[in-house]
């Protein structure tokens, strides 16, 4: 600062305009590189005499034919499909940490696989590969379903029923896998878990699930969003720690068994049945979220004389909680959850009330010592209201009580 209290002007202008990046190491030029997409980081180190070929040893490739957008698909799709080939033809041997490539072309299925087996030979840690692919695809003994690496395959093919139909799988290292829009029947679904014996978790979205068991010594995550079930599929895994089932169109059954880690579960009732054990199956949860529409919540009702102890259940959301007069699936909760500290009940839309709970209700209906949050939302005001009484009936002390 000058005396004057103004800034003091830079007299030494030696510096400015040096470019300094080149001076530094080559694992941190890498390092900085690998944030970007390929394209830009090969237009990158053109810039510089000194590491003009260095993105050839980037441990990171991130290709995407948006980046190629054109008028005409068609040259979209050929350029990127040049500028791939040429990062293989360039690339030196060195090991690849992470690819990705993302594509929205859908009539290139040879040039995938052939990259997919770029990939595999360079030893990846992580693959995602979200590519347009609407019918039948082989994949090589050679390809990213034998690695001895790879840890983590997000596979994302965007058309309802991709057949993929690998000839063995041996991924010793994998413990997560993604796959979205896949038809995954029993000789795929066998030889995945045979096959990825380190798999901990496991996300399936939008596929079609013709299978008959998700069964599991060592698997922590399961996700199954948006998927499509054909018979009837059991689930039996004794170290899931996380449970998501949302929104799930099937004619049968979903079997839940040897839950005894299951910690967090969401579970969508929506145009589906469980069997007659799925609040058994759920009773070591810590949280627990409840929702569906009039029917399933009528179907789960059924389970209620099964139900055990929640003794590990702290947070419990039901949501789209639509039975005029029937208290009976919260009053189990409220019986048989002890250390429960915040209930949150969504209503649906249509929910009303008029007289009071059906009497097999009142003999399941138990004192709560104290109920740290309750939130109430949806439905009417008049319904809200007689919920909030029948509620304070069970539940000696509520410390926030919540009404939107």
């Amino acid at each position: 600062m000058a005396k004057d209290g103004g800034t003091k002007p830079c007299n030494d202008l030696t510096n400015i305009g040096i470019e300094r990046i080149s001076s530094l190491p080559d694992d941190i030029k890498a390092h900085i590189l690998s944030f970007l997409s390929t394209k830009k980081a090969v237009q990158t180190c053109i810039l510089s005499k000194r590491w003009h070929d260095a993105w050839a040893y980037f441990p990171v490739l991130k290709v995407s034919q948006y980046e190629f957008r054109d008028d005409d698909q068609r040259q979209c799709m050929d350029k990127f499909i040049r500028f791939v080939n040429g990062v293989w033809n360039n690339r030196k041997t060195s090991c690849l940490d992470i690819f990705e490539c993302y594509c929205f072309d859908s009539d290139r299925h040879g040039h995938f696989v052939e990259w997919l087996g770029h990939v595999a030979a360079l030893m990846p840690r992580v693959i995602v590969f979200d590519v347009n692919i609407t019918t039948f695809l082989h994949l090589p003994q050679s390809s990213v379903f034998s690695s001895a690496s790879l840890q983590n395959l997000k596979l994302h093919f965007h058309a309802p029923g991709t057949i993929i139909k690998p000839e063995s799988i041996n991924l010793p290292s994998l413990t997560v896998l993604e796959l979205v829009s896949v038809d995954l029947n029993d000789d795929l679904a066998q030889k995945l878990f045979w096959g990825c014996p380190a798999l901990e978790s496991l996300v399936l979205r939008w596929c079609d699930l013709g299978m008959s068991d998700i069964t599991s010594g060592i698997l922590k995550t399961l996700n199954i969003d948006h998927c499509w079930l054909t018979r009837k599929l059991h689930i039996s895994c004794p170290a899931l720690v996380s449970l998501s089932i949302r929104t799930v169109d099937i004619n049968t059954d979903i079997s839940l068994k040897n839950m005894t880690s299951l910690a967090n579960a969401d579970i969508m009732l929506h145009n589906y049945y469980y069997d007659q054990s799925i609040l058994r199956s759920l009773s070591n949860a810590t949280s627990l979220k409840l929702r569906g529409c009039l029917h399933s919540m009528k179907q789960l009702e059924k389970d209620i004389p099964n139900c055990r102890t929640f003794n590990n259940l702290k947070i419990l959301e039901i949501g789209k909680w639509d039975m005029t007069c029937n208290f009976d699936l919260i009053a189990c909760f409220l019986k048989n959850s002890p250390y429960l500290q915040k209930l949150y009940l969504q209503l649906g839309s249509h929910g009303h009330t008029e007289g009071q709970p059906r009497q097999e209700a009142k003999r399941v209906l138990s004192k709560l010592d104290y109920v740290e949050l309750v939130k109430i939302s949806g439905g009417n005001k008049v319904y809200s209201n007689k919920l909030v009484k029948i509620l304070r009936r069970h539940i000696k002390n509520i410390g926030h009580l919540l009404i939107l």
